[in-house]
């Protein structure tokens, strides 16, 4: 399991911002095609792998969960006292889940996004190969 922040220097590796697209001719445009092909699938492993992390962040807190909830026999002998400890508790390991979790879902958001982007410059490109071929 990677962490957000290794995610993160993959994506500024790509360079997305900076790329250019160059449609100034055909072959350029052609280059620049692949280019953003080969970003593209490298971005959805990123993708692929910030939900696997996720999966395993929350199979890993239910463990956690699960952990903290009482026997049935327990569950006679607790006191409300104990009960609310064992509440707050389960509490706060959510609340762990869910910050953990949201700095996945950042790095993730921006992944979607460069995707959008890196489609809407396909379009472009294949518009402008269509007006100079014809």
């Amino acid at each position: 399991m990677l962490g957000p922040k290794i995610y993160q220097q993959q994506l500024d590796e790509l360079e997305i911002d900076g790329m250019e697209i160059d449609v100034s001719n055909i072959q350029r445009a052609m280059k620049t095609m692949n280019e953003l092909e080969e970003m593209k699938n490298i971005l959805k492993k990123i993708r692929h792998n910030i939900r696997t992390d996720i999966r395993t962040i929350r199979k890993e807190y239910i463990l956690l969960i699960n952990e903290l909830n009482p026997s049935p026999e327990e569950t006679r002998e607790l006191s409300s006292r104990q009960v609310q400890k064992r509440v707050k508790k389960k509490k706060n390991i959510i609340k762990k889940r869910n910050t953990k979790i949201k700095s996945y879902e950042m790095v993730e958001n921006m992944v979607d996004n460069y995707l959008t982007q890196i489609s809407d410059a396909e379009i472009y490109i294949r518009n402008s190969i269509e007006r100079r071929v014809g």
